[in-house]
């Protein structure tokens, strides 16, 4: 039993920290999409509730992609599941924008920024798999040369 509460709490603990990892990566692109838009209208600075709430979106919305969506942002293929979990989620951090006043309701922003954040998702996913292929080659190399230690 006690094995068992340990093996459910590490895999708890390892899907917190790609949350972690994955609002922090998100909200550095949201909040650079948001400061340019605010440098574009003229405007030098950032309101800080304004970061609060894309730094809580984020984290909700990586809630939403781990848990209901299964992490396609890290998938090894582009298909109809991250197809699907890219338009949830970007209608998500659209809803955010436009509830909270992001962009002062501006419809032309607010397509732009939508169309930023399907940008972000294609390039992480892009890096997962790039990632993961190089990780794949390093792994086979060690493993070649474990072999041929091992024949010695």
């Amino acid at each position: 039993m006690k094995k068992k509460i340990i093996q459910i709490f590490k895999i708890y603990l390892r899907h917190e920290i790609d949350i972690d990892f994955k609002a922090c990566t998100y909200f550095f692109c949201m909040t650079f999409f948001y400061s340019m838009a605010q440098l574009w209208r003229g405007v030098y600075s950032v309101r800080l509730l304004t970061l609060a709430e894309i730094l809580a979106a984020n984290y909700v919305i990586c809630y939403v992609q781990t848990y209901l969506f299964h992490d396609f942002d890290e998938s090894d293929s582009f298909g109809k599941d991250e197809i699907i979990g890219i338009t949830v989620c970007t209608g998500l951090y659209l809803a955010a924008s436009w509830l909270f006043h992001w962009f002062d309701k501006s419809m032309a922003v607010t397509a732009l920024y939508g169309a930023f954040v399907v940008l972000c998702y294609i390039c992480v996913i892009l890096c997962y798999i790039v990632k993961r292929r190089l990780d794949t080659k390093k792994l086979n190399h060690l493993l070649e040369a474990y072999k041929k230690k091992e024949e010695r």
